[in-house]
């Protein structure tokens, strides 16, 4: 109450002050103070209008002020004077009256005011601009006055700053001259003396100081030339030093052409460079001018032809050059003026200064004929020295001693066969050795021998036999190096193993002794030693002999191991998804129990009471199944199905929503159907396998089971024929149809709607199934919001209403011709509904949300007419178990309910019975239930008709029990509670039905939680197992990997990246949480984010660190693409806005991405395969013309440019020659690789057309009808005819890209790859892994959704950005510094490696395209592509592709990360790789399978985990075993017999 107070005196208070504040604009109006005088008054028409003047003129005159306050720069808020009155409006009181005695009307004042403001107005804007132009006027001044100041104090300090630079130059100048006179002159010295005693003006005394230096005339390039790399690094910033402080220009130009060459020395040597260099290297600098002038013309001219990359390298070489040439000249200029200086100065120190100034000149020719024949000498010196001597076999030097007799005694021995001398020496870095001045370093003798041998693994076995032996491999080597003079020989000498820095596949054995020897190094295949000595090996040292033999392990493992995970794998499946157990036989009449509310007749037990049956109310079905009929098409507002809304409103039809339960696929769902049980996860499986017959229902008790034997009812089924598979020897006439080819919207529903008048006319048919295809398949193909969705709905109401009518019409005459006929009840529902996509499988709640509509006589249900259009929105929240549907049905057709029913009768269909019939009802519904409760727990004690009796008076108390104790407690109430109804009338039938629906509620949520009977000891079994293929792949992994293994033995740490173990671990983690597999996705996003940031963080390279980022931004495209999950699956994403509002974009973006993909296809292929090496076009007779030199320069990179170069050399009577390839081969090589080009084009075109012409793209492009004719004519005009030319296509690109590889490697062009233009070289591995890569391309294009598409260019884009050399060949030259990361400074342990960034990629695209661990995301749509007929195997293959497109992509993309690589792509990397992932895999499977096991009761355990283990399967089964390991391993042995 205070508050209130507080809060009215408050709204008082400020209401008071509002009144204040409008009460002077009232005070300030005399005719208002007069009107409230007069306000009882009546007012004039005059006073009135007068007044309304008033009011205008004074919203007017307010207007004015306002303006003018902005004008003026004043506001009502500026009181500036402190003015009391300030905001009270001021009148001129005097100056009105004195208008008003001067005959002046009110509009006339008004008329004067308005002109008087309005001139005030115009003179303060001309004041405001006059202020304006002055501040600028000032503010110009202002900067004129510094700018003057500035310049007189830059005046000032302009003379120290150039006499701070001469004085520096002087400096150095001194510097250089000290360092020369005291010989120990740097590089820079003597170039810079050199300058100085030939270009300046000395006076007499500098030319006496140096008059005595002698300097080196050697060409300033041949100085730069002959240092080191620091020693080029320091020169280069000595002659920018000089460059920064000379001034005189002669100097400037030298130093600046020598600031060129120092650039092009420390740049880096590329092949390209080194040929160019050669062809320009002996030219004048006018020749060189001559050629610059062409190239640029060439340039200029902008011809597709030219190759522009590699002609601005040659302009680049010929400014090189010219520094060169200019430098040579200034240096004959230099040497001629210091030539003439010392002439000079020997003729000033002569008397005669003629005779002198012959004999000078004599001696100068003298000294320069001496000086060129010594050139000449030492030249000659140097092309005639000999290379060093060939390395006799057995090691270099030594007299005939010792060691030579013990060598010719190894020589003299047997050996065996399979060994071969081995003498491959490798360099030893130059070694200073401490003893070196006492004893003169020789090498030691040696004899070795490497073991050779057939390696008989499962493919030579298959390919080769003894008669034809595969290749030999090296198996061991034997080496004996002898040391007979080695001083100390108490110490025996040592070995140690290095890595070959040039090759991963080979390592350095390097031999270690003491004086006198020196080291020596062999290098050997890398692979793992067999130290076991009875297997060969020996490492001894006797009598000045060190031997070491030994020999390579043999690895049986691989493929063993993946077998023993995958039985495993079956072994756990088999638990962990077992049939489930079901109660044997079948429901009987007998089985029903003993009437409650009748008097116990005898006998003690309910089987053996007289059981009187349950009365039918219907005696026919019509069953209308409509697959994916979600409830809001039947009872939304946007529903097309208005008869079935009209006949739900008028009471004439009862509807629920039925609940379905995953998996939410066709078979399990009909199972539960027919006959009330929790479904097998397993069937979602078994649903697409047609041929399946395990999955049965025949000996299973059933709905149709009991319709067809109990009541003799003849049953038909048209439409989909799992109900022929589920229920063989059931159905009189059928007409079934392939539920799988979901391209069929139109046909697959007409052959089921031909039957339904011509049958349901026909008298001869109890029961009939309709089961309706075609809204499940839209929904896969585009959606529940597709237009074709309400046509499809309209379509299915049209049917209902006719299939009642006629059904209502046989009724009426059969039950006029015979009383004793029973209606006909109709049936409308669905098994399953759909997501916002149209998939299902999953257990969200859209998926789970089909109908139920009941329709016939004595169906009656609430009018709803009244309450408007939302009235029918009630009944989407209206929810029953979809496994009510058998009981309900079974008591209404007088059945028994089906041995394992779960479900529990609907009240609402029982409402037309009495009170005693409906208990009954639920009395047998109730102990059917409690048969499955005793079936599941044989502990659980029968109920006996004498405790039954006993209890009717006795209240039951349930708790504190075990369940089933507490169920059976709940039973026995309710029997209690029926009892005593009957009997005394005691209670109501209202309780006691809610007495019987707590039992079955509570034994439905127990049952369905434990229906499933695991195979523990299988599951353990299988558990056992994959841990052991986990240790042996943790063993491989160790033995295996050439760092030295995951562990290390003596650190006891791990040597895997720090990022990779996290990564491990938290997978593992995350898999115990239901949330995180749910959102799966959101892990993978994570991890892939933090890869690249930790590579842009450990970057040691700004152009490195750029392109990481630009990865991290494609990438957070990629996953704001689709949103996947549960908890986010609903919220927009680009996927929303392309399948929407901007449709025509979408298509625009796949328009584009094909075309993208297509260029970068055909730019790699063109330049992974090569054009001849510009060194192998010799020019044979005639001269050199600048036309052919640049002709022999030329980039050849394709064999247009192979003729057009034939075609000129023939011109100019110039012979070609090309090494290793005739000009008929590259003529085969140039149709292979077109035939490559063109076929990937057109199937990438197949592609698109498919996709536009099958979801209308065409149209949203605004293409007309006939435009897009004639561009179906290109292609088939069957969509299946266009899926297979690309299948097609795609085979045909494999073949020539098989043939433009074996050619490639059988032709010697390995090295005339055209990437050497930008300092790379591919390998035929190279070539081979980037054309998979670009020829899957086009079947993934075509397997893909339309949004989905434009994905692939976002994943081509992350992966050129690894890889500079494709940047180079993809786009424009980068200027970014194209190095290398090394190990990232203090941050190298944390940078992941690409290959691990791409392991997360490959996982993470998986869910980028709209894929999740639930079912419901499996992609059905485009599997189909090309099928016209199921087939399973086929449509498996495919729907496996179309979801697992990303990770495949990607899983091509590694391999070609491998092929690009350093370490090159090899057998035994490949293998390493491939033991990581399986590990990996087999790390997570065991986790998984821990997991379930634990977790095997949890709530989510089959909506949540079992999916997961399922795609774990697919996983590991579908990606990792068969396409990577069988496909890359297939794969690399083909590439091995084709190279």
């Amino acid at each position: 109450m205070p508050r209130e107070k507080d809060e009215r005196k408050h709204s008082s208070s400020s209401r008071h002050r509002h009144h204040r504040r409008r009460s002077p604009s009232r005070e300030r109006s005399p005719r208002r103070e007069s009107s409230r005088g007069s306000r009882h008054r009546p007012k004039s028409p005059e006073s009135r209008e007068r007044r309304h003047k008033e009011d205008r003129s004074s919203k007017g005159d307010d207007e004015n002020e306002a303006s003018l306050s902005l004008l003026g720069g004043y506001r009502g808020t500026d009181n500036l004077f402190n003015d009391a009155a300030l905001g009270k409006k001021f009148v001129w009181k005097k100056k009105v009256e004195q208008d008003r005695a001067l005959g002046l009307s009110e509009q006339e004042r008004v008329a004067a005011d308005r002109r008087r403001r309005e001139e005030a107005e115009r003179e303060l804007e001309n004041l405001r601009k006059r202020r304006e132009i002055r501040e600028i006027e000032k503010k110009q001044r202002d900067e004129e006055m510094i700018r003057i100041r500035r310049e007189q104090e830059q005046e000032k300090l302009g003379d120290w700053e150039r006499r701070e630079e001469e004085f520096h130059l002087r400096q150095a100048k001194k510097r250089a001259e000290i360092r020369v006179r005291n010989h120990r002159p740097k590089p820079i010295d003597v170039l810079a003396m050199g300058l100085r005693l030939a270009n300046e003006d000395l006076d007499e005394e500098e030319v006496k100081e140096l008059g005595g230096i002698r300097l080196d005339v050697d060409e300033p390039h041949l100085i730069v030339e002959g240092l080191g790399s620091g020693e080029q690094e320091e020169l280069k910033h000595d002659v920018e030093m000089y460059l920064s402080l000379e001034t005189n220009a002669r100097n400037v130009e030298f130093w600046e052409n020598m600031l060129v060459l120092c650039n092009a020395m420390n740049g880096s040597k590329d092949g390209v460079g080194g040929e160019v260099r050669d062809v320009l290297r002996n030219k004048s600098l006018g020749e060189l001018l001559e050629l610059e002038g062409e190239v640029q013309a060439k340039l200029a001219g902008g011809s597709g032809a030219v190759d522009v990359d590699y002609w601005e390298r040659v302009r680049k070489e010929l400014v090189v050059e010219k520094a060169r040439a200019t430098l040579s000249e200034m240096h004959a200029d230099i040497l001629e003026r210091r030539l003439e200086r010392l002439r000079h100065a020997r003729a000033a120190r002569s008397s005669a200064a003629s005779a002198v100034g012959d004999s000078g000149r004599g001696a100068s020719e003298v000294e320069r004929r001496k000086r060129q024949r010594l050139e000449d000498l030492q030249r000659r010196i140097l092309e005639e020295q000999p290379a060093a001597e060939d390395a006799f076999p057995v090691g270099g030097g030594g007299d005939r001693d010792l060691s030579l007799d013990m060598y010719e005694a190894e020589l003299r021995k047997e050996h065996d066969p399979s060994e071969a001398m081995f003498s491959v020496e490798a360099s030893v870095p130059q070694v200073n050795y401490s003893w070196q001045d006492k004893h003169r370093p020789r090498k030691p003798r040696y004899f070795n021998r490497v073991h050779t041998g057939y390696e008989w693994n499962k493919y030579n076995q298959t390919h080769y036999d003894k008669d034809n032996p595969p290749p030999k491999v090296v198996q061991g080597y034997k080496f004996n190096i002898f040391y007979p003079d080695l001083i100390d020989k108490s110490s025996a000498p040592t070995y140690r193993v290095e890595n070959d820095p040039g090759d991963e596949d080979t390592v350095v054995l390097r031999f270690i002794a003491g004086p006198p020897y020196e080291d020596v190094a062999f290098r050997i295949i890398n692979r793992e030693w067999e130290w076991n000595r009875r297997r060969g090996f020996k490492n001894t040292f006797d009598r000045g002999v060190l031997q070491l033999h030994f020999r390579f392990k043999r690895h049986h493992y691989r493929l063993a191991i993946l077998l023993v995970e995958l039985v495993g794998l079956g072994y756990f499946i088999k638990g962990f998804f077992p049939y489930k157990k079901s109660i044997p036989g079948f429901a009987s009449r007998q089985d029903l129990p003993w009437d409650i509310s009748q008097p116990v007749s005898g006998g003690s037990s309910a089987a053996n009471a007289k059981v009187p049956a349950v009365a039918a109310q219907y005696d026919r079905l019509v069953i209308m199944l409509v697959d994916a009929l979600r409830n809001d098409f039947v009872f939304g507002n946007n529903s097309a199905m208005t008869y079935t809304q009209e006949m739900l409103r008028s009471g004439n039809a009862i509807g629920f929503t039925a609940k379905a339960l995953a998996p939410t696929v066709t078979m399990p769902r009909l199972k539960a159907l027919m006959t009330g049980t929790v479904p097998n996860f397993l069937d979602a499986v078994l649903n697409i396998a047609e041929s399946d017959t395990s999955s049965s229902l025949k000996y299973h008790d059933n709905l149709l089971w009991q319709l067809k034997n109990h009541s003799n009812k003849t049953i038909n089924m048209f439409g989909d024929d799992t109900w022929l598979r589920l229920f063989p020897d059931i159905f009189t006439r059928t007409d079934g149809t392939s539920s799988f080819f979901v391209a069929d919207t139109v046909e697959v529903d007409r052959n089921v709607t031909r039957h339904v008048r011509p049958e349901l006319e026909r008298s001869d048919w109890d029961v009939t199934i309709f089961h309706y295809l075609g809204l499940d398949h839209i929904g896969h193909l585009a959606g529940p919001n597709s237009p074709l969705m309400r046509p499809k709905q309209k379509e299915m109401d049209d049917i209902v209403r006719d299939a009642f009518e006629i059904v209502s019409k046989q009724d009426e005459e059969r039950m006029k011709r015979d009383p004793s006929a029973k209606p006909t009840l109709f049936v409308l529902l669905g098994d399953h509904a759909m997501n916002e996509i149209g998939n299902h499988g999953g257990n969200s709640q859209l998926e789970t949300s089909t109908v139920f509509v009941f329709l016939g006589q004595g169906i009656r249900g609430r009018p709803l007419a009244d309450k408007g259009s939302d009235v029918l929105s009630t009944l989407l929240t209206t929810e029953v178990p979809q496994i009510s549907l058998v009981p309900t049905l079974a008591l209404l057709f007088g059945l028994p309910i089906p041995k394992n029913n779960l479900g529990m009768p609907l009240p609402e269909l029982l409402g037309s019975y009495g009170d005693s019939e409906r208990l009954r009802m639920l009395q047998v519904s109730a102990h059917q239930m409690f048969g499955v409760v005793r079936a599941n727990d044989p502990d659980v004690r029968e109920i006996t008709l004498a405790e039954a009796a006993s209890s009717v008076g006795a209240p039951v108390n349930c708790e504190g029990e075990s369940m089933s104790d507490v169920l059976r407690c709940k039973y026995k109430r309710a029997l209690a509670a029926h009892r005593r109804f009957a009997v005394s009338g005691r209670g109501s039938a209202g309780k006691v039905e809610r007495e019987y629906y707590d039992f079955m509620e509570h034994a439905n949520e127990h049952l369905s939680r434990a229906f499933s009977g695991y195979d523990l000891g299988a599951m353990f079994t299988g558990m056992a197992i994959i841990g052991a293929a986990a240790v042996a792949l943790l063993v491989l992994c160790q033995t295996s990997d050439k760092s030295g293994g995951i562990f290390s033995t003596k650190t006891l740490g791990l040597r895997v990246s720090m990022p990779t173990a996290a990564l491990l671990l938290t997978y593992l983690i995350s898999i115990w949480s239901s949330s995180l597999i749910e959102e799966e996705h959101q892990f993978w996003y994570f991890w892939t984010q933090t890869m690249l940031a930790l590579r842009v963080l450990t970057s040691t390279t700004a152009g490195d660190a750029l392109r990481t980022v630009l990865q991290m931004g494609l990438f957070r495209v990629i996953r704001a693409w689709n949103q996947t999950g549960q908890k986010w699956t609903g919220e927009p994403d680009i996927r929303l806005y392309l399948n929407s509002s901007h449709i025509r974009l979408m298509w625009i973006l796949v328009v584009a991405t094909v075309f993208v993909t297509n260029v970068a296809v055909h730019r790699l292929h063109m330049y992974v395969y090569p054009g001849p090496a510009r060194s192998a076009i010799v020019r044979r007779g005639g001269g050199r013309s600048s036309t052919y030199t640049l002709g022999a320069m030329a980039y050849c990179r394709d064999a247009e440019e192979y003729e057009r170069q034939l075609a000129e050399a023939e011109r100019t009577r110039a012979a070609v020659l090309y090494s290793g390839a005739s000009t008929a081969g590259l003529r085969v090589l140039m149709v292979t690789q077109r035939v490559f080009r063109a076929v990937i084009g057109y199937a990438s075109f197949g592609a698109l057309v498919y996709q536009m012409d099958r979801n209308h793209g065409w149209r949203e492009l605004g293409v007309s009808e006939g435009v897009w004719n004639l561009v179906r004519l290109c292609v088939p005009s069957d969509l299946a005819q266009i899926a297979r030319l690309v299948y097609l296509c795609t085979a045909l690109a494999l073949v020539a890209g098989i043939a433009c590889t074996w050619y490639r490697a059988r032709a010697g062009l390995l090295e005339f790859s055209s990437w050497e233009s930008h300092g790379f070289r591919a390998s035929v591995a190279q070539a081979a892994a980037l054309d998979l890569l670009a020829g899957m391309l086009p079947v993934l294009l075509l397997l893909s959704r339309p949004h989905n598409i434009p994905l692939f260019a976002l994943f081509l884009a992350m992966f050129v950005l690894f890889w500079p050399q494709l940047q180079v060949v993809l786009g424009p030259r980068s200027h970014i510094t194209v190095a290398a990361a090394q190990d990232g400074g203090c941050l190298g342990g944390l940078r992941p490696s690409k290959l691990v960034v791409l392991f997360c990629l490959v996982n993470a695209s998986f869910f980028a395209l709209g894929n999740s661990n639930s079912l419901a995301s499996l992609d059905l749509s485009n599997a189909y592509a090309g099928v016209s007929r199921y087939n399973e195997g086929v449509v498996g293959v495919l729907m496996f592709v179309s979801n697992w497109s990303g990770p495949l992509w990607w899983a091509a993309a590694a391999l070609a990360a491998l092929a690009l690589g350093k370490q090159g792509l090899t057998m035994r990397r490949v293998i390493d790789v491939l033991a990581a992932v399986h590990l990996w895999q087999a790390c997570a499977l065991l986790m998984l399978s821990v997991v379930v096991t634990v977790l095997r009761t949890h709530l989510f355990i089959w909506s949540v985990f079992s999916p997961r283990y399922l795609y774990q399967v697919g996983w590991l089964v579908g990606f990792y075993v068969i396409c990577a390991t069988c496909g890359g391993l297939l794969w690399l042995a083909g590439l091995a017999q084709i190279s």
